[in-house]
């Protein structure tokens, strides 16, 4: 049995968040391309040149030269045009920001602000080895992606002594087995079966998954891509050295190669994970790394900035603060399919010189403007060049929902919004269409649950509270928040509510990270409230600062009165964030229930879906239920679900902008020249 990670007592499930970052010249398509440079002619143009030389002063003879006779029998030779190959095809990706580094496990890119690019430019130098699509695990490089079903995911039955390292079903950690420390026996899913560990031998259920990597795979320099180098990556991530948030590895007793091609992860005794199916790490080049530490990894020009990998496209230069120049890869698995379509591809930096960046797709500087690029600030000008057919706009709704947090339990004071009755009058209030269409042009799409709206497990719950401002100012009166005497002010006060004064003002700050749109959401939050009698005042903080721990940060710290702030979702549900025992506090300082939320109903539900496995029928009523619950409850407004945008050339195809790949571009190897695309229908 595998001893814990020193830093395991670190490690809560804000962490498990972190596993989801795993962020100008005529450069087109038309012109010639050799190593690095840009040749700006065209071969056409040259030859039309020289001709029309000829013709104004090659055949102008002087008027005292006599020119010879051709006799009546010269015929002349006909001369045939050269044929010239057509010039190399490329496609040009701008991005915003230059990454610090492309290596997997280089803090610029797992905690950096440039991670959504680095995602971008590995598409083209890996190929997966999984994709997310639409809430599910693709297998890219992998033989399939295991099940219980299909028989290469299982569980068995296992013995633990104390002492052993085991997942506390209490904490959702991994843990040492002492007297008094809960666990979940074999076939036990749910913490009503939990029973108190009293000392010896213990049986509980252990998931252990195997993984096939499809054959013939070889890195770009043509050596052997094996089990083993995922193996390495594993190791390499696991080592202390390495910045990464350790969630995965301290939840795993052992990953390990059976063969060139099999891989079997076994997880801690009573870790049910409900992504098992991307526990694979995604593979390094053994036979290039090996023999530098971890720590030197960190530092290595070939790792952070040459990385090879089996994808695509190669790197074969970069020209710092402008571009980084690729060339297609002749060992990509898939180059019998004629893939990539493109032979070379430059990812170009845009820097903060956004305002240019449609004009260059325009001009065709740029074939695709990257979503690092674009923002809701320029949707209009991108509808009308869209509606023009001067550029093509691609959206879809994606995994990042944007919600309005209520503080039920701040660390100090009352909270205003105890009663329900408060909290489901406030959400009337709330024009949340209004918000999409003020915010991105209407494009986006309301949610009504802690889950984005294209997530399989969406359920539109029953009894929820919708917008209608009117509503909310007699459910608001109703509550006890009236409105002052004439000539008293606009901002109701309280009147016979339990635990708050009579005469308390229905005030609160909202707290939001800085950027676009978080600041033009929290302003419509102020004006929607206002116009229900509430005073807002909103505190634009650093991001940093913002998600800062307990029990000095603004948000964890509960110091709040409302927060607006965007959170992701993973395939399976993240209830996590309302549950009662994730509540900021000393005994649980990592805990990501800011709101403070705590329901015993939800807490069953919850832990009903995170203890059981998707297969499960246990895990879908799970996300039903805590659908639901939210939903009467109103412990938070849900208030949209993030747009993924992508613009691009009216001269490609193939582009597939998906809610939760790790970049739009997952498809990159696909994506076409309109010569070569199908005929539409």
């Amino acid at each position: 049995m595998k001893e814990l990670e020193p830093d395991r007592a670190e490690q809560s499930l804000r962490t498990r968040r972190g596993e989801l970052r795993r962020r100008p010249g005529l450069l087109s398509r038309r012109h010639w391309r050799t190593g690095d440079f840009a040749l700006g002619f065209d071969p056409l143009a040259v030859v039309l040149g020289c001709l029309a030389g000829l013709l104004l002063f090659g055949c102008a003879s002087p008027p005292d030269i006599e020119l010879p006779t051709l006799g009546p029998s010269f015929t002349p030779t006909p001369i045939r045009p050269a044929t010239l190959p057509p010039p190399p095809k490329t496609l040009v990706v701008c991005l915003r920001d230059e990454p610090a580094s492309l290596y997997l496990y280089s803090p610029a890119y797992l905690s950096g602000s440039g991670g959504g690019e680095v995602d971008t430019i590995l598409q083209a130098i890996y190929d997966g080895p999984l994709d997310i699509r639409r809430f599910e695990y693709e297998p890219v490089i992998l033989e399939r992606a295991p099940s219980l079903s299909g028989g290469d995911a299982r569980i068995q039955s296992v013995t633990v002594a104390e002492g052993g390292v085991y997942f506390n079903p209490e904490t959702l950690e991994p843990d040492s087995l002492q007297p008094g420390r809960q666990y979940l026996p074999t076939g036990c899913r749910e913490m009503t079966c939990a029973i108190m560990y009293a000392g010896g031998e213990v049986a509980l259920d252990q998931l252990v998954v195997e993984f096939k990597l499809i054959d013939g795979l070889l890195w770009s320099d043509g050596a052997a891509l094996t089990a083993d180098d995922s193996v390495y990556s594993y190791q390499i991530e696991a080592a202390l050295e390495t910045p990464s948030t350790k969630f995965l590895v301290n939840n795993t007793q052992s990953y390990e190669s059976l063969d060139e091609l099999t891989l079997r992860w076994t997880g801690i005794p009573g870790f049910m994970d409900n992504e098992y199916r991307g526990n694979f790490w995604s593979p390094l080049p053994e036979h290039l790394l090996q023999g530098k530490t971890p720590a030197a990894l960190l530092e290595d020009e070939g790792a952070n900035k040459r990385p090879i990998g089996w994808g695509p496209y190669t790197i074969d230069s970069w020209d710092p603060g402008k571009l980084i120049h690729l060339t297609r890869n002749p060992n990509y698995f898939r180059a019998d399919e004629g893939l990539p379509a493109y032979e070379f591809l430059i990812f170009r930096f845009l820097g903060e010189d956004l305002e240019s960046a449609i004009e260059q797709l325009i001009t065709g500087e740029c074939d695709i403007l990257d979503e690092s690029v674009l923002s809701p600030g320029q949707l209009s000008t991108l509808n009308t060049l869209a509606g023009e057919g001067r550029l093509v706009l691609e959206w879809t709704p994606g995994s990042l929902l944007e919600r309005l947090e209520f503080n039920l339990g701040p660390s100090q004071g009352v909270s205003l919004v105890k009663e329900v009755e408060t909290r489901r009058a406030l959400s009337a209030c709330i024009d949340r269409q209004g918000i999409v269409d003020q915010v991105f042009e209407g494009i986006a799409q309301v949610s009504l649950t802690y889950l984005p709206t294209g997530h399989p497990l969406y359920l539109e719950p029953v009894g929820g509270v919708a917008s209608d401002p009117a509503a909310g100012r007699e459910a608001l009166e109703a509550a006890g928040w009236v409105v002052p005497s004439a000539g008293g002010g606009v901002v109701r006060g309280a009147q016979g509510i339990s635990g708050v004064a009579d005469g308390t003002a229905l005030a609160f700050t909202l707290l939001t990270p800085s950027g676009e749109v978080n600041e033009v959401v929290a302003n419509q939050v102020k004006e929607n409230l206002g116009a229900c009698g509430v005073d807002v005042s909103i505190e634009v903080l650093d991001p940093a600062l913002f998600l800062s721990e307990w029990p000095d940060g603004p948000v964890f710290g509960r110091g709040f009165g409302l927060v607006a702030w965007a959170w992701p979702t993973l395939v399976s549900p993240v209830c996590e964030t309302f549950l009662t025992g994730q509540v900021p506090s000393d005994d649980s300082p990592l805990g990501i229930n800011a709101s403070g939320f705590s329901d015993a109903e939800y807490d069953s539900a919850c832990q009903s879906l995170l203890l059981n496995l998707p297969d499960a029928a246990a895990f879908d009523d799970g996300a039903r239920k805590t659908q639901q619950i939210i939903a009467d409850q109103v412990p938070a407004i849900p208030l949209f679900v993030h747009p993924r945008l992508m613009a691009h050339s009216t001269d490609l195809c193939g582009t597939e902008i998906d809610p939760t790949a790790s970049s739009g571009l997952w498809n990159l190897e696909t994506i076409q020249s309109a010569e070569d695309c199908p005929p539409g229908p």
